[in-house]
């Protein structure tokens, strides 16, 4: 008894260890894991012209047929939507299929390109998934802190 005691308290552990560190984005659920490639504390580092990838893991909060990731970079006080280009964030898990039962673990992935447009700049990151039968309602969201960077 004492050395499964011993294990789950040791996986615990493991389990914040290998994880980005994030914030909560208000009442929100967080979700269990966030890691974020390069990344275990911020501000996390994105190259301007290349491909940050992250991964989440998550109970969902109900069962969920039709979700959306949604992105808002928060800059001095201004919020703005940053576009992706995944409609579907089923598309991004890799260890299930949708629709997704009431309290079913998830792992969702995703890899975002950072455009040339932009100059290099600190910013918090807003990252959440949304339940489109539900008018858009996240129901699973972390902030994270940000530096854009052009390529060593």
């Amino acid at each position: 008894m004492k050395s499964t005691i011993a294990v789950a308290a040791l996986l615990s552990i493991l389990t914040v260890v290998r994880g980005t560190t994030v914030s909560q984005c208000g009442d929100i659920p967080l979700p269990d894991d966030v890691q974020i490639e390069n990344c275990d504390q911020p501000p996390c580092v994105f190259y301007i012209n290349t491909t940050s990838s992250m991964t989440m893991t998550f109970k969902t909060p109900r069962k969920l047929e039709h979700i959306a990731p949604s992105a808002v970079a928060h800059v001095m006080s201004i919020d703005v939507s940053y576009p992706l280009d995944q409609d579907d964030a089923c598309d991004g898990i890799v260890n299930t299929e949708c629709p997704l039962d009431d309290n079913q673990v998830v792992e969702y992935t995703y890899s975002m390109f950072i455009l040339p447009i932009f100059p290099e700049i600190t910013l918090t990151l807003e990252f959440a998934l949304v339940d489109k039968d539900q008018d858009n309602e996240p129901f699973e969201c972390f902030q994270v802190e940000l530096a854009l960077k052009s390529q060593p």
